[in-house]
């Protein structure tokens, strides 16, 4: 009996080692897979790292001050902030409780600046300190790309929901529809080489172009991965920038108007970029979790210090 009862602990030994061997084996798997999932991200963001965090609950807008170096504002449903160092901390402004989905400022004149969003257009003429509502002659409000002229601080554009494209003249207030064939679900508008040259982009249907002020367009079709959320024109070198969608979602560049693309090496889901009017390799984003990026070499790094 006693030799039998050895045998029997010895099994339940064994049976408890494999037990422990096993969980200790998935346990080293998970392990590993986990490190190879952010292992592969580091090496793709090839060690981009966020220069802060946004709390709030959308992230949708941003744009730099034209005089301010470091001064940068961030729009969101709820309303506006700013930062004064970076993208490293932000303070609430005045705009609370406001929709600004959409932020436009001319480098033109620093004073003007315009917000809209779900059934809002409003308009500041002295660099944010005070807002009014614009009595527009729009068919409706729910308004989801804006541009302003780099040159001209009155001459607008907007994407109203349902109703297509439309411009104005003299800073909002009267408005003449451009097109009612515009691109699809149009969330970034922005001005290119001169006032009748603008980039649109349509999320899936990608990025489009116009060449005689928004009245006709037509799809760029080199566009790199898949879709078009952000995009951005700098003038001072001609320089595009778009980012991308999932699954290879990422900040792009062309400098021919769209025909080829260069990536930067940020890869992520990125909502919102602006480049600043002072420095041309000055370059901020946010993505899809709140986190800003800051690049002061193009784009080619991501650890501003």
């Amino acid at each position: 009996m006693t030799k039998q009862r050895e045998r029997i602990h010895r099994k339940k030994q064994q049976r408890t080692q494999s037990r422990w061997m096993m969980a200790a084996g998935l346990a080293f798997l998970v392990i590993a897979v986990l490190w190879l999932v952010f292992s592969n991200r580091d090496s793709e963001n090839s060690g981009a790292l966020p220069v802060s965090r946004l709390t709030t609950n959308d992230f949708h807008s941003l744009a730099f001050s034209p005089t301010e170096p470091e001064t940068v504002f961030f729009g969101h449903h709820k309303g506006l902030l700013v930062s004064h160092n970076g993208g490293k901390d932000w303070q609430p402004t005045v705009l609370n409780n406001a929709d600004v989905m959409v932020l436009g400022i001319a480098p033109s004149n620093s004073q003007t600046m315009y917000v809209a969003g779900h059934n809002v257009f409003i308009k500041s003429n002295d660099g944010g300190n005070t807002w009014q509502g614009v009595h527009a002659n729009l068919p409706g409000l729910d308004i989801h790309a804006f541009a302003v002229d780099p040159e001209n601080a009155d001459k607008v554009v907007a994407y109203v929901v349902s109703f297509g494209l439309f411009g104005s003249e003299d800073g909002g207030i009267n408005w003449e529809s451009l097109s009612v064939s515009s691109p699809p679900s149009v969330n970034g508008l922005v001005f290119g080489e001169d006032d009748q040259t603008l980039y649109a982009a349509a999320d899936g249907a990608g990025l489009w172009q116009s060449q005689d002020g928004g009245r006709s367009w037509s799809p760029i079709p080199t566009v790199p991965n898949n879709g078009a959320i952000a995009v951005a024109y700098v003038p001072a070198n001609g320089r595009l920038y778009l980012t991308t969608l999932e699954p290879a979602a990422g900040l792009h560049y062309s400098d021919d108007g769209g025909e080829t693309w260069t990536s930067t090496s940020l890869r992520e889901t990125i909502l919102a970029v602006a480049i600043s009017p002072l420095d041309s390799k000055h370059i901020m984003a946010v993505n899809d979790q709140g986190e800003v990026f800051a690049s002061r070499d193009g784009g080619i790094s991501w650890l501003d210090e």
